[in-house]
């Protein structure tokens, strides 16, 4: 594998040699090695080989935040394969936790990141991945059906392909669309998949975002999961809100939102997202 990212970061930076390399811990789909490429620091995710067009669809999305320039994104050098493994190779950028004024910085190029350009509709101009989950995007005018079908109706479909039952997934659907009936959102560019593991603050007292799953949507899907974990500071809100206040109604279409990531995560990682979303579902076909 080495000897392919060489030539990928040959490319970039003329020929050198690697050192300091090293394993990194974390990771709950991929593996990671951080080393130097002459003097320039690079991070390598890797895999099995036939991964490669998740690292080809992640490069694709981290693009597409880059060309914003809004949020801060790890450069791409390349994505390669060798006989084992596939990789993607990018700018290693030393992570640490938010404080309150990182939070507060990256809630604002959050905000200006869904001002960013402007789009008709919702979806993507690809289908692309919620970790190694399909995300279908074909495009739709409407955001009820949008969500409701693509995002609810299809997470629940693959939790049912698993053995895993929330309930009728026709009538939640049709919950789920009467509930967004009359919400009909400016079209915004998501991250799409923005929790602890995805976001942080950096050395040099900047922000970075990576690990996305991109799409137009309603721009309160990145803000959902706020709540959810503490890790994430709501400082962050607060300076999404100086650039960008949410509209009425937030908190309630919350829940909404964060079904749609309780679910993949309840048939990716267990008991704990499921009953998190089994409760979701409950309350809103009572309601």
């Amino acid at each position: 594998m080495w000897q392919a990212a060489g030539r990928i970061l040959s490319e970039h930076f003329g020929e050198h040699s690697f050192s300091d390399k090293k394993q990194l811990d974390g990771g709950e789909i991929h593996r990671s090695r951080s080393a130097r490429y002459g003097d320039h620091p690079v991070f390598i995710k890797y895999n099995r080989r036939d991964m490669l067009q998740v690292f080809k669809t992640e490069a694709e999305q981290l693009d597409a935040l880059s060309r914003s320039h809004t949020l801060t994104t790890p450069a791409v050098y390349g994505v390669g394969s060798t006989k084992e493994f596939s990789f993607l190779i990018m700018e290693y950028l030393p992570l640490k936790p938010f404080d309150s004024h990182s939070a507060y910085m990256f809630g604002q190029q959050l905000a200006r990141l869904h001002q960013w350009h402007e789009q008709p509709r919702y979806g993507f101009d690809e289908d692309n991945l919620l970790g190694t989950n399909p995300q279908p995007n074909a495009w739709d005018k409407k955001w009820a059906s949008f969500f409701a079908e693509k995002r609810i109706g299809w997470q629940l479909q693959l939790a049912k392909e698993k053995g895993i039952i929330f309930g009728d997934i026709d009538s939640i659907i049709r919950r789920v669309q009467q509930k967004l009936s009359d919400h009909q959102p400016q079209p915004s560019l998501l991250h799409g998949d923005l929790w602890p593991s995805n976001c942080a603050a950096v050395a040099d007292g900047g922000t970075v975002a990576f690990d996305p799953a991109c799409y137009w949507g309603d721009r309160e899907c990145d803000l959902a999961m706020l709540s959810f974990f503490p890790e994430l500071p709501m400082q962050i809100l607060d300076g999404y809100q100086q650039v960008w206040p949410l509209e009425s109604g937030f908190l309630e279409r919350q829940p909404l939102y964060q079904l749609y990531y309780q679910l993949h995560r309840s048939h990716l990682f267990g008991d704990r997202y499921y009953q998190s979303a089994q409760t979701i579902i409950d309350d809103i076909l009572a309601g």
